[in-house]
């Protein structure tokens, strides 16, 4: 199943994951307990890689959208 998501979304959900991360990484500093260290060190990587599937998902959403603006814009410029 194919999910369709929306700037909005994207966005909200990365910078989520980003904070996630971080979280991760300083328990994971915080913890004593080897389990927990490496259980911690892999929520973070984990969250690393889904935030950078999101940027780059919404990066190439941001220049879709401004590519079909300057089409629209260009489009106009002719028809004036």
């Amino acid at each position: 199943m194919k999910l369709i998501l929306t700037y909005n979304d994207v966005s909200v959900a990365a910078s989520a994951l980003q904070l996630k991360a971080r979280e991760a990484q300083i328990n994971a500093k915080k913890s004593r307990a080897k389990i927990e260290v490496e259980f911690w060190q892999e929520r973070a990587e984990t969250y690393k890689k889904t935030y950078e599937a999101l940027e780059a998902q919404r990066l190439q959403m941001l220049g879709e959208y401004e590519q079909a603006d300057a089409e629209v814009k260009e489009t106009e410029v002719k028809n004036a």
